[in-house]
């Protein structure tokens, strides 16, 4: 979970912001946000909202016990054998009203994350403060979360250990004869005793000639031999995600299809030395696809992102796309993976690790063989 000093952290830099940009009042309904700041994680269908001043007092409408440091807590009710509970957002912005009022505090700009907020929240804001207009913050979040406070990195290690235990599981069961389902069921059982309970576990499943084109869940399909099998997984236990791939060869690899991993693995090599502060994102894209469609063995088949940022999101910056305006900084935490494809190999070759980018250079979060 995360800690009270990651949110305090997290809390402080959005005070700089809120005082360069002249904004009383900042406001969130978005429940991964809501944990971001106050280290309160709520489902994603239950109602909450997180309220920061600017003389840094704290607001939670929501569960109480994991909330770090807040000045205020109200609770909500999301159950009850009283009444009916139908319109949990409207009893959310009536709370949240209540507080505006008893907060005494002058606000007259205000700032929400209004891809993520409802039209009711926003009535209750305009009521009370008395804002005619309310600035969209959903930006400045989007640029906190690409720097990773330690608290948020050991969350993406504890999904990374999940990871492992999946791949552990798998190698012995990537079989002949074996369906993709079978594969699954061990992984996933693997991942539930690691985590000591039922994790959602997504992925990419698909095997042999269905690995070429795309991925998604696994299926019926009976495993041949030397299929391979590409395991791209992203286990997020409390919201913070890992995204790994692995990809193993049934019935042992074929000496092509070793060639074809070892080319893989130059590639995200390459593109690790190359990643470094103030390098663009779409400049080590470059590099590793012209490398990989270099290679005849690739079939100019790498079509997809060379890596992207994980965090909160399974999709962050930076996002290392030709198309991107991204710049790796100090405090990224991102992927990095290469791939082939080709029904000639039998399948897709990908290969994927999580780095964190630290003042000392490129830490690689994830230890796990690389071979086929």
């Amino acid at each position: 979970m995360l800690t009270a000093a990651g949110c305090r952290a997290r809390r402080e830099r959005m005070l700089r912001v809120m005082e360069q940009r002249g904004w009383d009042l900042f406001v969130t309904a978005n429940f991964r946000t809501v944990y971001y700041f106050s280290g309160a994680l709520h489902n994603v269908d239950a109602p909450t909202l997180f309220a920061l001043y600017a003389d840094g007092r704290t607001l939670l409408i929501g569960a109480a016990s994991e909330a770090s440091e807040m000045s205020s807590v109200l609770p909500i009710e999301t159950y009850s054998i009283e009444r009916s509970i139908d319109e949990p957002v409207s009893d959310l912005a009536r709370i949240f009203l209540g507080a505006l009022h008893s907060a005494a505090a002058r606000v007259l700009t205000v700032a929400a994350e209004r891809s993520a907020s409802s039209g009711l929240i926003e009535d209750a804001i305009r009521h009370s403060t008395g804002a005619s207009e309310i600035a969209d913050a959903t930006s400045v979040i989007l640029r906190l979360r690409k720097f990773k406070e330690p608290d948020e990195l050991e969350e993406i290690r504890n999904s990374l250990r999940l990871c492992a235990a999946a791949y552990r599981a798998a190698r012995p069961a990537v079989i002949p004869g074996a369906s993709e389902l079978d594969v699954y069921g061990a992984m996933y059982s693997a991942v539930m005793r690691e985590a000591g309970t039922t994790v959602t576990f997504p992925g990419d499943f698909a095997t042999g000639g269905r690995s070429v084109h795309g991925g998604g869940p696994p299926t019926r399909r009976v495993i041949e031999k030397y299929d391979l099998f590409p395991l791209d997984i992203f286990p997020a236990p409390a919201l913070y995600f890992g995204d790994t791939c692995r990809t193993f060869a049934a019935g042992g690899a074929t000496d092509e299809q070793l060639r074809a991993g070892e080319v893989v693995v130059a590639a995200l090599k390459m593109a690790e030395q190359l990643v470094r502060p103030g390098v663009k994102a779409r400049d080590v894209y470059g590099a590793a696809k012209e490398f990989l469609d270099s290679e005849p063995l690739t079939e100019r088949s790498f079509w997809h992102h060379l890596g992207h940022g994980v965090g909160i999101h399974g999709h962050e910056a930076p996002r290392i796309i030709p198309g991107s305006e991204d710049i790796f900084e100090v405090g990224d935490v991102f992927t990095l993976e290469p791939g082939m494809y080709s029904n000639r190999l039998q399948g897709g070759i990908r290969l994927e690790d999580n780095y964190s980018l630290t003042e000392s250079g490129l830490i690689n979060l994830f230890d796990f063989p690389l071979g086929l």
